[in-house]
């Protein structure tokens, strides 16, 4: 992993209770949050950057997931419970929201590897937003991480905002994940499952969500707000 922290687990303002740690596991105490950066090259292509980014994303995911997973299995040997949390899928509607189960960006903030953009992205020293994170919650107490106490995100800085064709992101801190979600993401098997009304009759939205969306089944439209970010190509 290019970049690894460890966050000791309490309730964050920002997350839903319902998708806090101690909902998914009894006893947890440590979330340990991990990335991989994303290529400079892929970002800046010349052509073809979009299914480049969609690939690499589907690629790296599940190695993201599968470390989550064997991580989880090491830490179970010695003697205390874990539980993954997965890079993308599978996510939950929390009121009218769309969040992973648990929202990773915000852990990873907690467990020192960046902080959070105004973008919505986790912005790191070393890689800009160019990172993608897995992570894994454990009833082993664990020693945090320093958290990073400077921001890193310019304060002056608009550029991510003024690329964002969706209007997304706001100058006041805010991002509206539902429309950048629904500008920046094109899946036609999703679409078709909504549209068909025995589908949506017999299985329920978040079902469909996380079988029809993952993964490959859906490709990027837009990473404009990755393009501007002047940390991403220094």
């Amino acid at each position: 992993m290019s970049i690894h922290g460890v966050a000791a687990v309490k309730q964050l303002p920002s997350i839903p209770k319902s998708i806090s740690p101690r909902a998914f596991l009894k006893g947890a105490k440590s979330t340990i949050c991990y990335g991989t950066q994303i290529p400079k090259g892929i970002i800046y292509a010349e052509s073809n950057s979009l299914s480049l980014y969609w690939r690499y994303c589907s690629i790296q995911y599940r190695m993201l997931d599968s470390a989550s997973n064997r991580l989880c299995l090491f830490l179970e040997e010695k003697n205390c419970s874990a539980i993954p949390i997965y890079s993308c899928f599978p996510w939950k509607a929390v009121n009218r929201e769309f969040w992973g189960h648990l929202p990773l960006v915000y852990w990873a903030e907690e467990a020192g590897l960046g902080r959070l953009a105004k973008c919505g992205l986790l912005i790191t020293p070393q890689y800009g937003t160019r990172i993608l994170l897995g992570g894994v919650i454990t009833t082993q107490e664990l020693e945090p991480s320093e958290k990073l106490s400077e921001d890193i995100c310019p304060s002056d800085c608009f550029d991510c905002i003024d690329a964002c064709p969706a209007k997304a992101i706001k100058r006041n801190g805010k991002v509206d994940h539902n429309s950048c979600i629904r500008y920046s993401t094109s899946n036609p098997l999703f679409t078709l499952g909504l549209d068909n009304q025995k589908v949506g009759k017999n299985y329920s939205f978040e079902t469909l969500l996380n079988t029809m969306a993952i993964d490959d089944h859906a490709i990027y439209l837009c990473i404009e707000c990755l393009k501007a970010c002047p940390l991403n190509c220094r």
